[in-house]
């Protein structure tokens, strides 16, 4: 509903709009359109790990490799939430790539809906015993200890005091867990050495 009304004032405002103008509907349009994108995908993921029709390609690989790509990748969407991380140490693991990288994307894209504006966003890699651990923390609000399993939930709409205008379709964390557990890992909420959340990922 926004991106047609977007086009629509657009249209309709077309000769009376200067190009400023224009090239700032025009960005809001595209800004909407790639969230819709990242919805549908979230959406068409969690219906197949549902139906357990996802297609997982597990080969030995550098994790750091990884999370370094998607810390990259989303920090550029994040802009404004400064990322620091330490995912330089080698950890191999048998992972699949692609589905490994967007569930620390979306932890991270998580960690930023859920933080104030400029706060920074943690991003660490490190081997626990004979398990590999990926870790985004967050300068927000947190999430009550009786509130963690639910927000693992399929279509969670629990949110934190001063976030509950914040846009989700409630999957992200459903997926994490669920390509974690397929890993033979999990993932978990914890709380933040410096307040706020802690989000795990750890596998094997």
């Amino acid at each position: 509903s926004t991106i047609r009304g977007l086009a629509g004032t657009t249209l309709q405002q077309y000769e009376r709009l200067n190009d400023g103008e224009r090239r700032e509907f025009l960005e809001l349009i595209r800004r909407e359109a790639d969230r819709l994108v990242r919805t549908v995908e979230q959406v068409a993921l969690a219906l197949k790990l549902d139906a357990g029709t996802l297609r997982f390609d597990i080969r030995r690989q550098d994790l750091g490799v990884i999370v370094r790509g998607a810390a990259q990748a989303t920090g550029a969407e994040t802009g404004e939430h400064p990322l620091e991380g330490d995912a330089d140490r080698s950890v191999e693991a048998p992972v699949d790539s692609i589905h490994i990288t967007f569930a620390v994307r979306q932890l991270i894209e998580n960690a930023a809906t859920f933080s104030p504006p400029d706060s920074l966003i943690s991003v660490r890699l490190s081997r626990e015993g004979d398990d590999a651990v990926i870790e985004v923390g967050d300068r927000g609000p947190g999430i009550p200890s009786d509130r963690r399993e639910a927000v693992f939930e399929r279509f969670a709409d629990w949110r934190p005091a001063g976030y509950e205008d914040r846009p989700g379709t409630g999957l992200g964390l459903f997926i994490c867990r669920a390509i974690a557990r397929t890993h033979g890992g999990d993932a978990s909420i914890g709380d933040g050495p410096a307040g706020g959340t802690m989000l795990t990922i750890r596998l094997p």
